[in-house]
């Protein structure tokens, strides 16, 4: 009974705030309004939805904007609770490959969680950990990048949403280092163990 009060006042003030409920068979959906016109187009793609039928299997998932890490990447998907936060000031094609790339990202999270129990219990050297989760991202972008190429090419997508991805992962692995992605990942392990 609670919790169903709980529920109602949240729904009530969630209203204030103008976010978009989207009610399915699995659970909701929260998407911030800003980026609304994004996820629309992304929902519009089968594949997408498919992703986002499997993520949802797992519990709800909101949409938002990031104001409370570094704004050093364009978004992260947060299991704890169940976000994707996008970092405001990016384009319409930014924040669609953004959206849908964190929705891989969440859709296989088992496997990210995987690697953080086997840093937890130093079962993986760091060096061994930043290229794992390096390799877990890299799949992911290579899904996200297939759903992007249709969309472009079905006129859904704007063509600024095509993200050149390097064709093999070394090449992938070399940029992220350039970029401190990795070095991100390995702070991650840092604070894991």
């Amino acid at each position: 009974m609670i919790n169903k009060i709980l529920i109602i006042f949240f729904f009530l003030f969630a209203g204030t705030q103008s976010n978009v409920v989207i009610g399915n068979q699995y659970t909701e959906r929260y998407c911030a309004p800003q980026l609304q016109e994004a996820f629309a187009l992304i929902q519009q793609m089968p594949e997408a939805q498919e992703v986002l039928d499997k993520i949802q299997k797992q519990g709800g998932i909101s949409i938002e904007l990031n104001h409370h890490i570094s704004k050093k990447f364009e978004g992260y998907w947060s299991p704890e609770d169940r976000t994707i936060y996008i970092t405001p000031g990016q384009s319409k094609a930014g924040c669609i490959v953004t959206i849908l790339f964190e929705m891989h990202n969440a859709v296989h999270y088992e496997t990210l969680d995987y690697y953080d129990t086997l840093a937890y219990n130093q079962q993986i050297s760091k060096k061994e950990y930043v290229r794992s989760v390096e390799y877990w991202e890299y799949q992911n972008a290579i899904a996200t990048t297939a759903i992007l190429n249709k969309g472009i090419e079905m006129g859904l997508f704007p063509r600024e949403c095509y993200w050149p991805l390097h064709d093999n992962f070394e090449e992938h692995f070399q940029l992220q280092k350039s970029t401190g992605h990795s070095a991100h990942i390995g702070q991650m392990y840092d604070s894991l163990i």
